[in-house]
């Protein structure tokens, strides 16, 4: 059976194509734009397994295809060759040694400390948004604060962020061939400013997580510059966006459903609890990049070969009935939620708490100024992003003082 996982109809609601694949088998093949024909998961004992079982499904597709990241993408220039050898697409050895140094840099750096800073980056953005009319909450407020969060975890001096945030938006605008080469000036940029900073830190060390990254040191191991580069770049790449769309996601939902609403503006004790609940249920980053299989092997009765592709579909093992009562409904303050929209094992999402941490305070900060905030269209059928793998509100235009 063929599913269409790009759709706006299944981004809308993908709950009808989930409970098909499900029903069809634990492991189906489908085929996506870029990527092809590749093998996935369905349900969260799946997802599970294909994440934790680093020696069946690995990251790097050189040893096994013969074909590195750099040379599936040859048409790119060779300048971006570092971003592909980053912590996410490393296996093994490598994967331990570069998942151990972020770690230290990032034991060193207190969320909770961050958190004075992001309600007040959260206020400057409400305070320049026109409360007379119409606002996208997307690109005014969802958008923006992860960056600028990103940016001051990082430490990059508050006169060079609108900077950054400027060369850093083409990020997010990559939805295929075209996209990623109209990414590639605002890429160069990006290296360029990173690679200066490094510089910068070292003559004279800071405060913020480049400083920690630059300094990271492991029994004499630390980083080189083209792996902080890809580190650095890695954590716009799958912070900044990621977040935002888990930031318009519950605002939506706290707009569609009024106790979710009345648990923002009320009940703030349980706001953890909704935020888990809406990335479960919605998953921004609804699949895993494609894993590779190492070798012939067989996964829940199915038969994969060397050099097959396979992604677990993290929103249907959120979605799985077996591991969640009522599954298919939004419960806000449901417990036990253990989710996969973070991933798990090895991969596991490095930057879990800031993104808790910036939603926790972009939701506190926006309806404590607008508790009355409505939908501007609430008959406009939603419009979603159209990159591979991500699921999230490409708008929502509300109207902030009804």
């Amino acid at each position: 059976m063929a599913y269409d996982l790009t759709s706006q109809k299944f981004l809308r609601d993908p709950r009808p194509t989930i409970t098909a694949m499900q029903a069809d088998a634990p492991v189906v093949q489908v085929k996506l734009p870029l990527i092809g024909k590749l093998w996935m998961t369905t349900t969260d004992a799946g997802a599970r397994m294909v994440l934790k079982d680093t020696a069946r499904f690995v990251r790097d597709s050189g040893p096994i295809t013969g074909k590195s990241m750099k040379q599936r993408f040859w048409y790119l220039p060779r300048f971006l060759s570092p971003i592909f050898e980053n912590l996410v697409n490393a296996d093994g050895a490598r994967h331990k040694r570069l998942r151990g140094l972020v770690d230290q840099a990032f034991a060193r750096t207190s969320i909770t400390d961050l958190r004075p800073e992001m309600a007040a980056l959260a206020d400057t953005l409400i305070d320049a948004m026109p409360h007379d009319r119409p606002v996208d909450i997307a690109s005014s407020f969802a958008r923006p604060l992860p960056t600028q969060a990103i940016c001051s975890l990082l430490g990059v001096p508050a006169s060079d962020r609108a900077h950054v945030n400027r060369i850093t938006s083409s990020f997010s605008e990559v939805t295929g061939t075209f996209g990623m080469i109209k990414a590639v000036p605002g890429l160069w940029r990006t290296m360029r400013y990173f690679r200066s900073e490094f510089t910068r830190v070292r003559a004279a060390p800071g405060d913020g997580l480049i400083t920690q990254l630059v300094q990271a040191n492991d029994a004499g191991d630390s980083f080189n510059d083209d792996e902080l580069l890809a580190m650095a770049v890695a954590l716009f790449l799958a912070g900044s966006e990621t977040t935002a769309h888990l930031i318009t996601t519950c605002v939506h939902t706290a707009l569609t459903m009024p106790e979710a609403c009345r648990i923002i503006t009320d009940q703030p004790e349980a706001l953890p609890l909704l935020i888990e609940e809406v990335m479960r249920f919605y998953a921004p980053v609804f699949m895993t990049q494609p894993l590779f299989v190492a070798a012939d092997t067989e996964l829940d009765g199915v038969a994969l070969r060397k050099g097959d592709q396979i992604a677990p579909l993290l929103i249907a093992a959120n979605h799985d009935p077996i591991r969640f009562d009522d599954a298919g409904t939004l419960i806000p303050n449901r417990r036990p939620n253990a989710h996969l929209g973070f991933g798990t094992g090895p991969h596991v999402c490095l930057g879990m708490q800031l993104a808790r941490a910036e939603v926790e305070v972009a939701l506190t900060q926006l309806f404590a100024r607008y508790p009355d905030m409505k939908q501007a269209s609430p008959d406009v059928k939603p419009v979603y992003a159209r990159r591979i793998g991500v699921h999230g509100l490409a708008r929502l235009d509300v109207v902030l003082a009804p």
